[in-house]
């Protein structure tokens, strides 16, 4: 398990070299090899640690450091999901405040541990000693709250992004933050009970200091390779000049325009031109493009769809594209295609995309309705 610490640590400065040496780096670049640099730091300084407490400590300024890089870990995951989810991200001042916890217990770390003679220092952590200062109590509890906090508050903007990519687009499979929200998951369980061993190990002595440190950066390795494969990936959709009116952070957005005599006549000419025209055949419709098409402007339309329609952006197109599914299931010109073909033909892209619309608006799959539909 040591070498992974080793293997974290490379991957981590790697992954961050990977990001630095990118031609156009995007402001979620920046956020992400921050992530990758505080991980790589953490990673090092206990495998650091480990090496000092298995070759006599040769390494004294190295003690008792990695635990407080944890407190950068959830600040750059709250930055990174942010700026993939707001057009035009510009960091401000305040959220340095989400720095502070870390600059006070480094402080509080120096005065209590760092400002001591290294002979001191070795024998605190040969002791265990530490572990009986009210600080390291603190600091345990505040590392597992301030781990928890961020990852739940990930969670919730991974949520707040999905949903306002479904105000604006009508495919999301490619877009959304699924895997990050998976991979967040996953590491609440593994977290969680790594936040439960330590608090407990204050009571009980469940293992050395050391050992559990070992479990926990172990994890900490395979999270950073998952979040690099796919994070160097990520690209993000709301750069986009054409969706960036509908896509502004919001906490400033304004409340939807408000039509009264002409409201009724405007959602008649939509659902109209929905019927007619059909632009839902188009893939990689927008809430942007049907605005330009219907001469309104995307909050306009977004609020018609919301408050009036009761369906997001998402929801009202993909829903057409299952009823011109099932309209052109019926023509015998598409007896050659296969269900895939036909949902092709409908502006669907992704067999994914299609079978989960699909069973949303039918209850059904695609396949069962065929089926009953050729028995007919």
């Amino acid at each position: 398990m040591k070498a992974m610490l080793i293997i974290g640590t490379f991957e981590a400065f790697f992954l961050l070299l990977l990001i630095l040496s990118k031609r156009q780096k995007r402001v979620p670049d920046l956020f992400l090899g921050f992530i990758f640099f505080t991980f790589g730091l953490s990673i090092g300084f206990t495998w650091l640690e480990i090496y000092n407490a298995d070759n006599g400590y040769p390494i004294p300024w190295a003690l008792n450091t990695s635990w407080l890089f944890l407190f950068l870990h959830g600040p750059g995951l709250w930055l990174y999901i942010k700026s993939l989810s707001i057009s035009g991200f510009r960091f401000r001042p305040v959220y340095l405040l989400h720095f502070a916890p870390f600059v006070i217990l480094f402080i509080i770390q120096y005065i209590t541990f760092y400002s001591l003679d290294p002979s001191t220092r070795i024998q605190l952590v040969i002791s265990d000693t530490f572990q009986e200062q009210l600080f390291y109590k603190l600091s345990v509890l505040g590392v597992g709250m301030s781990t928890l906090t961020y990852y739940l508050w990930g969670l919730k903007q991974i949520r707040d992004r999905r949903r306002r990519l479904m105000n604006n687009f009508s495919r999301i499979d490619n877009k959304d933050l699924e895997w990050l929200r998976i991979l967040i998951i996953v590491s609440l369980v593994v977290y969680g009970v790594n936040v439960a061993l330590f608090n407990l190990d204050l009571v009980v002595d469940i293992a050395p200091y050391h050992v559990l440190m070992l479990f926990a950066y172990t994890f900490a390795s395979l999270y950073i390779l998952v979040l690099g494969f796919f994070g160097l990936q990520q690209g993000n959709v709301f750069l986009s000049a054409a969706v960036e009116p509908a896509m502004r952070n919001p906490e400033s957005d304004q409340p939807p325009l408000r039509v009264k005599d002409e409201k009724s006549e405007f959602i008649n000419k939509l659902l109209r031109f929905m019927e007619n025209e059909k632009p839902f055949l188009a893939p990689e419709l927008t809430l942007a493009r049907l605005a330009r098409l219907m001469n309104v402007g995307p909050e306009f339309l977004s609020g018609v769809m919301n408050h009036d329609l009761d369906h997001s952006f998402f929801d009202f197109v993909n829903k057409y594209r299952v009823e011109e599914f099932k309209l052109q299931s019926l023509s015998a010109e598409n007896s050659h295609l296969s269900i895939m073909g036909i949902a092709y033909e409908c502006g669907f892209n992704s067999k994914a995309a299609f079978y989960r619309a699909f069973r949303r608006y039918e209850n059904q799959s695609p396949s069962d309705y065929i089926t009953r539909l050729r028995k007919k």
